[in-house]
């Protein structure tokens, strides 16, 4: 009876010792070596109609918040990124000339909305904040309509910036490509 009890009491401490709680006192959230993603939703004031256009997040990850993206392709740096969204698909990319398609972590369309994930390491050398912009534009990529002021979201977890451009109604718009709401964030999955 000795043997079966000190047996189980051997057990219960190699079981505890084992399972033990892994704890990361100095900062909340995920633990250390956690990659870190930019999960983007896209909201519009219609439905998404990629036979007719298409959506376009651009990227700037240099840091310098003085500098990001605007809202007309064509002036688009090399070293921004791109994720596109029309009648092929998403396509995620740089703007250098030659780039090759780079995956998404995830992403979905909705009726009026669209949603990516990406993973930072893909946005190159990681600096402590991210320029965003959001586009719309016809099947030419001329503008429909892009948030007049680009976002910045920090790079680090939990991080978040929403933004919800007001819209005046007038006779010429294309509801499918008016953005009515963006929400970022740097989660973990």
């Amino acid at each position: 009876m000795k043997k079966i009890i000190w047996s189980l009491l051997i057990l219960l401490g190699i079981v505890v010792a084992v399972s033990g709680c892994a704890r990361w006192p100095y900062e909340p959230g995920p633990g250390p070596g956690a990659e870190y993603k930019l999960q983007i939703t896209v909201q519009v004031l219609g439905e998404i109609d990629v036979n007719n256009g298409k959506y376009y997040i651009v990227l700037d990850n240099n840091g310098n918040s003085a500098d990001g993206p605007g809202g007309e392709v064509d002036d688009w740096e090399d070293e921004y990124y791109y994720v596109q969204l029309d009648h092929w698909g998403f396509n995620f990319s740089q703007v250098e000339e030659g780039s090759t398609s780079i995956t998404l972590t995830d992403s979905l369309v909705g009726v009026d909305e669209l949603q990516v994930t990406i993973s930072l390491s893909d946005l190159g050398e990681l600096k402590n904040s991210i320029d965003f912009n959001v586009v719309t534009t016809d099947l030419d990529n001329n503008t429909y309509d892009y948030l007049d002021n680009y976002l910045t979201i920090g790079t680090t977890f939990g991080s978040m910036v929403e933004d919800y451009p007001s819209w005046s109604g007038t006779e010429n718009y294309e509801e499918d490509f008016i953005i009515i709401g963006v929400i970022a964030q740097i989660i973990t999955l």
